[in-house]
């Protein structure tokens, strides 16, 4: 079954960004919502814009336009204006302006290289539609064949007592 473009786009962010630092940085929803705009948002909570994360920032940003096209290429920008425009703004604060094209390529070749985890993380999403960082990290491990982090998963879950309130705080809008 082919996951949801949603997914796959917010998936592609957290595992472009945890194989690109070693960490998610927050968490993954495919909840949607409008933002002040009136416009649906689904949100990836990803607090990375100092210098030693922007970078990853960056090529998280470009990952989710990427991914969805993989998925369905007629899609071409749709849904992307906002990660372009995060993106632009962190290439102009940084001074970076002059490698926007080399970090979307970077960015393609990540989303390449990690498509199985991409798709595993989206396929979770798709059915709980928010993921804890931690799940997530655990998730892509797992999609590489890691038998540990499948077992940790399973034993963090059992153990995470507050997760199913947490999602539905999350499903419900309710985290600010």
């Amino acid at each position: 079954m082919r996951p949801d473009v949603v997914a796959v786009h917010e998936a592609a962010h957290a595992v472009v960004t945890y194989r690109t630092v070693d960490h998610v940085g927050g968490h993954v929803s495919i909840v949607h919502r409008e933002d002040r705009h009136g416009e649906a948002q689904d949100e990836y909570s990803q607090p990375l814009d100092d210098a030693d994360h922007a970078e990853a920032a960056v090529l998280s940003c470009y990952a989710g336009g990427h991914a969805q096209r993989r998925l369905d290429a007629a899609l071409g920008e749709y849904g992307c204006g906002r990660d372009d425009d995060v993106a632009a703004t962190l290439l102009r604060r940084w001074g970076w302006t002059a490698r926007e094209t080399e970090l979307r390529a970077r960015a393609l070749d990540l989303v390449h290289q990690h498509w199985t985890e991409i798709v595993a993380v989206a396929a979770e999403l798709e059915r709980v539609q928010v993921l804890e960082e931690t799940e997530v990290e655990l998730l892509i491990e797992a999609a590489t064949g890691d038998v540990d982090a499948s077992r940790a998963l399973e034993w963090w879950r059992a153990g995470a007592d507050w997760l199913p309130s947490w999602r539905a705080q999350h499903i419900a809008g309710d985290n600010d």
